[in-house]
């Protein structure tokens, strides 16, 4: 007349992981735009002039050891890659996190890794919205057993893009 022993409950590996990444924090990371917008007297991205685009924040986690239903589950996560949706209809994927944008960089220089240059102005109207989807890639291990699940995240800057005019005086 004792109490009926507790069901043994089990899991998988893989399940263990999915927990462990659940659980996982990872950084918000917003689209970075070089040059800065801000730097300049219009305070506004021009029309035909390229831009860098990066993941601005962590592109690392890791790696950090989680304990699931008395399993340690090791996780590393790494940014993959990087979507960018322009606001103007257009996308562009960076492979990673793309390049920062520097001081030193000669004005007008395309990005190495991952740029854009609008066709359209936003302004008067408003601002683009642009909206950084980085995927992270996080491995996990358990004892011999190892994988990858991909986790996307979300976050939306407000960018001016304005046209200049020159007016040329011969």
């Amino acid at each position: 007349p004792g109490q009926p022993a507790a069901p043994v409950v089990t899991i998988t590996p893989g399940q263990a992981a999915t927990i462990a990444v659940a659980r996982l924090k990872l950084p918000p990371v917003s689209a970075g735009i070089g040059p800065s917008p801000e730097v300049n007297r219009w305070k506004m991205a021009a029309v035909g002039y390229p831009l860098w685009l990066w993941a601005d924040g962590p592109t690392h986690v890791g790696p950090v050891t989680s304990n699931v239903a008395n399993l340690s589950v090791s996780l590393d996560a790494r940014v993959s890659k990087t979507l960018l949706k322009m606001g103007d209809g257009h996308s562009v994927t960076c492979r990673g996190g793309g390049t920062p944008y520097e001081s030193w960089v000669k004005p007008g220089a395309k990005s190495p890794t991952c740029g854009y240059t609008y066709e359209k102005p936003s302004l008067p109207q408003g601002k683009y919205t642009v909206t950084a989807v980085t995927y992270w890639a996080v491995t996990w291990r358990v004892g011999g057993a190892t994988g990858v699940i991909n986790l996307p995240q979300q976050a939306s800057t407000q960018l001016p893009v304005g046209e200049l005019e020159a007016i040329v005086v011969r």
